[in-house]
């Protein structure tokens, strides 16, 4: 007999549930997290069905309803995949999700096919009353009404940032490099002079001649801070030999922002509660002129604009399937990928090497020798652990054994603790009836509780165990069907590099270090 499911309580509120201009005292509290808890809490106590079991709490603080890409409620949702939860309780179901189709789908076909039951308190909505029967349609309009909700306050509030920044407010939160937020007025953009130094510094470099490389390779010599140097500088994650890059400078010598223009509308969102957006053409952007201090001058910034080397022959570049995952072994950045062409092959080079001037940067290494050499490496890395695999699958019916036997221990423990708990309801009643004095009450009491801890810290080490055993089991055979698939290939694709490889280290002396995407 398997272990008894236990009850989900799914908590969340985000900044759309306050209402901060609302005059009615304790309106926003009645949303918070706190208050939500106590509330189902307060619902399975009194439920005779549901207060026997053991409760899971899942919280998503400060996430959006509009869709479930919320920690907590990945959580929950992986939970009932793996068959845990009986029952999920909401305070209304717009905790659960404010996008009407998902919810529709979850409640009316995920849900009653997992053997889950749903309970929306403020809904009056209880699964287990349905018979079956899909979602009733007051239920099924009070959920319409949340998704339209949220999707009128996400679009009054795009509407709203238009409207500042059409009023000329800065609202973004990250400015170019050489401006500050102004401390007294709000949302408005002052110089930094510190920053502007350096801003100026590069657009007299490009209009003396000079290339990105070169001017990247100047500011590392000198020592000038990069952006992140200066913003960052608490920062614990920044790269020892962090510093200037074409890409860097270029952004910045491309920047209209520096001639004292604001542009906005630059992307627009795929839909209402998307998280993506597609890019604006830049003839659409709204451009606001004289908005705030320039720090280079028109002639300055359009002579730069003639330097820039024309992109209109430039082809689409190809991309290897390493890009991304190669790494030099003399600085630690990643490798640059150049496509072949009429006087070289296919390589790989450190193109930080020519800024860093650092003895050990790998700054050439064969595509086609690397590719055969990971593959080598990673046929021969799939067989060890293929070999592995087989070796610890003469255990699995000693492992099988094993999960069975943690799995009636929690079943015990479980038991005994809600014999305790039976036991402990029933002494109160004694001691309310005069049976007992105040001290042998507290003293049985005490001992009682010490009893529930003491199982109830079993039960989670069991629990725990289980859960590490049974993902054991599962990644071998997970693994297994991908070793079978992908053994004896013959050529480096996306999908295997995806699959297998984290990172790839290349060194000046030609050695090739690999750290597989496999869990230990």
């Amino acid at each position: 007999m398997g272990e008894k499911r236990k009850t989900a309580i799914y908590l969340r509120i985000s900044t759309e549930d306050v209402q901060p201009e609302s005059t009615c005292a304790g309106e926003g509290e009645s949303l918070s997290i706190s208050h939500q808890r106590t509330y189902l809490l307060e619902y399975i106590r009194k439920d005779k069905s549901l207060s026997g079991n053991e409760v899971m709490e899942f919280c998503d603080d400060g996430f959006t309803g509009t869709n479930m890409e919320r920690p907590g409620m990945q959580k929950m949702l992986e939970a009932v995949r793996q068959n845990r939860i009986g029952c999920i309780l909401v305070k209304d179901i717009s905790r659960f999700s404010r996008n009407y189709i998902e919810a529709g789908s979850y409640l009316n076909q995920v849900f009653p096919f997992m053997g889950v039951d749903f309970i929306s308190i403020n809904d009056g909505y209880d699964s287990r009353k349905q018979n079956g029967m899909p979602l009733a349609f007051d239920t099924a309009f009070q959920t319409l009404v949340y998704d339209l909700y949220s999707k009128d306050i996400s679009v009054k509030t795009k509407s709203s940032i238009d409207s500042k920044y059409a009023a000329g407010e800065y609202v973004s939160r990250l400015l170019p490099l050489g401006y500050e937020k102004d401390k007294n007025v709000k949302n408005a953009v002052i110089v930094n002079e510190r920053e502007a130094e350096i801003v100026r510094y590069i657009f007299s470099m490009a209009a003396d001649g000079m290339t990105t490389q070169q001017i990247a390779k100047r500011l590392f010599e000198e020592r000038v801070p990069t952006a992140t140097q200066l913003r960052g500088q608490n920062r614990v994650n920044l790269k020892e030999n962090h510093t200037w890059s074409r890409a860097a400078v270029r952004n910045i010598l491309d920047n209209r922002f520096y001639l004292g223009e604001m542009a906005y509308g630059k992307t627009v969102r795929k839909s209402v509660g998307s998280k993506s957006g597609n890019a604006v053409p830049k003839s659409d952007w709204k451009v606001i002129k004289n908005h705030h201090e320039p720090l280079v001058t028109p002639e300055i910034f359009a002579c730069v604009a003639q330097k820039k080397p024309g992109n209109s022959t430039r082809r689409k570049r190809e991309k290897h399937p390493l890009t991304g995952k190669i790494y030099c072994g003399g600085c630690g950045y990643s490798l640059s990928y150049k496509p072949l062409n009429r006087k070289t092959p296919r390589y790989f080079w450190c193109w930080k090497h020519s800024i860093l001037q650092i003895p050990d940067c790998c700054t050439y290494f064969n595509a086609a020798i690397l590719e055969e050499t990971v593959l080598t490496l990673l046929n021969q890395e799939l067989m060890r652990r293929g070999d592995q695999i087989r070796n610890r699958g003469m255990l699995e019916q000693f492992q099988k054994e094993i999960l069975e036997e943690l799995g009636r221990k929690k079943t015990e423990y479980g038991k005994q603790y809600h014999e305790i708990q039976k036991e402990r309801d029933a002494l109160y009643e004694g001691y309310a009836e005069g049976q007992m004095d105040a001290k042998e009450y507290r003293e049985r009491i005490d001992r009682l509780t010490r009893q529930m801890e003491e199982l109830s810290g079993k039960i989670q080490e069991t629990e725990a165990e289980y859960s590490r055993m049974k993902e054991e089991m599962d990644r071998d055979k997970r693994d297994m069907k991908q070793i079978i698939r992908c053994s004896h290939m013959e050529t480096l694709t996306q999908e295997v590099v995806d699959v297998f490889i984290r990172k790839v280290t290349l060194y000046k002396d030609k050695r090739v270090e690999i750290e597989w995407n496999f869990t230990e």
